[in-house]
């Protein structure tokens, strides 16, 4: 039976091989292209893959047949694929970031709206079984006081990848910023501030950091903090807890299994996931099943962009926290960069 949606994948790295391990599974997708220059039809991704190898997009763009595109290229790349897809008519799934700025992000979300086509982002988190029960929690712990989240990398990315990736903020932090909107909405804090230290060298020199907290203060009293690292040697750590008027909730990690020995000799507990592939395998798999059952009933994005720019705006003002030292006035600050979240 043919398959409905013919899509590209452009940049089959870490990212872009999740996402065609996810269309295997699927029988609503056909994969058609993927763009890579690092690749070669001998390699044996290639080899045991059923898709066409393009060197650049242009094919793809000029293919009348082909409905949607795949972005997961390096991220200075993501701005230039996905307005170019969207202005050749094509529906555009993307990994983060849509863009390095305010006016890009603005930029997309007219241009899917002008196009009509669909615009989702790949925060993954989102589709996760746990913080997806996590948030159906939320209204029975109200009013909320508190979340915390941990949400500690391993391994650690490589110093190449870390050099492009747009610091720590906008790669890292920005998946917990997205999780605090996702349980809360599209409320902004009045207030953010932040620490930060880099324990590597090489990642100072960058320079970045590699160990962040975050403290964010709510009209309503909540008080939201993240800690975050590049490298935690026991596995992939992502938690989080929700205490309210109504008591907690917490969402724990991922476990190969829930045995644990307790003998004379000390309690065994079994490993949590190693990485986040093991973690998000299904929540990745269930983005791009929700991207192409938008595409048949009309849903231009998963994300609103209100909420992609209360994202990015968080991560610029825990990063200028850094820089000066001292708490972002985050009211103030949303007044300064022209932006009214409930007009966009």
């Amino acid at each position: 039976m043919k398959k409905s949606t013919k899509v590209c994948i452009v940049g089959l790295g870490r990212a872009g091989r999740f996402h065609l391990a996810s269309i295997k599974k699927l029988d609503s997708i056909e994969l058609k292209y993927v763009v890579d220059p690092a690749l070669s039809t001998r390699d044996d991704i290639v080899q045991n893959n059923d898709f066409i190898l393009l060197e650049d997009i242009e094919e793809a763009l000029a293919d009348d047949e082909l409905d949607a595109a795949i972005i997961s290229p390096p991220t200075q790349f993501h701005f230039d694929c996905v307005t170019r897809f969207l202005k050749a008519g094509k529906h555009v799934f993307t990994e983060k970031p849509l863009g390095k700025s305010l006016a890009e992000i603005q930029t997309c979300f007219e241009l899917s709206a002008k196009q009509e086509k669909a615009l989702f982002l790949g925060f993954q988190r989102r589709y996760d079984r746990n913080f997806r029960a996590l948030k159906s929690k939320v209204e029975t712990l109200e009013p909320i006081k508190i979340i915390k989240t941990s949400s500690r990398d391993n391994p650690q990315p490589s110093l190449d990848y870390l050099k492009i990736s747009g610091n720590i903020f906008h790669d890292m932090l920005i998946h917990d910023f997205d999780m605090l909107i996702f349980l809360l909405g599209d409320e902004p804090p009045i207030s953010v501030f932040a620490y930060g230290h880099a324990y590597d060298e090489d990642i100072r020199k960058i320079p970045d950091l590699d160990t962040v907290m975050v403290i964010l203060k709510y009209k309503t009293g909540l008080i939201c903090s993240i800690d975050t690292s590049r490298n935690a040697i026991y596995g992939y750590d992502q938690r989080l807890e929700i205490f309210g008027e109504g008591g907690m909730a917490i969402a724990e990690n991922e476990r190969n299994h829930t045995v644990q020995m307790h003998t004379s000799q000390g309690m065994e507990v079994p490993a949590i996931n190693e990485s986040f592939p093991e973690r998000y395998k299904e929540a990745y798999t269930a983005e791009v099943e929700d991207f192409t059952e938008a595409l048949s009933q009309g849903r231009l994005t998963n994300i609103p962009r209100n909420e992609c720019i209360l994202g990015h705006l968080l991560a610029n003002a825990a990063h200028r926290s850094i820089e000066t030292g001292a708490p972002v006035d985050f009211e103030h600050y949303l007044a300064s960069q022209g932006v009214d979240l409930s007009a966009t």
